[in-house]
């Protein structure tokens, strides 16, 4: 998996390093949290989490100011189908 941010005015390109069974299991509950109410508690559990999976290589702050907004929220629910798709895959394997 792959994010791109804006940073100090360059594009600078982050990939996710190991993803480790702990990460499934956080995936697992973010994606029941989002499907509940949002607010701006939710957004940066959001933001800590793709944080978290990038292996913490940029802040919540630099996602913040870095990503684009329209693509926040998709970025996010792409990267943990992707982590849970893992899972799903092996399970039906």
């Amino acid at each position: 998996m792959k994010i791109k941010l804006r940073i100090n005015g360059e594009d600078k390109t982050f990939t996710a390093p190991f993803i480790s069974a702990r990460k499934l299991k956080d995936s697992f509950a973010l994606s029941k949290k989002v499907q509940g109410e949002f607010d701006e508690n939710t957004l940066d559990e959001v933001g800590n989490y793709l944080v978290n999976i990038y292996g913490n290589q940029f802040t919540l702050d630099q996602l913040y100011d870095g990503f684009p907004a329209d693509q926040f929220l998709s970025k996010a629910v792409e990267d943990m189908e992707r982590v849970m798709g893992v899972f799903d895959e092996k399970v039906k394997n």
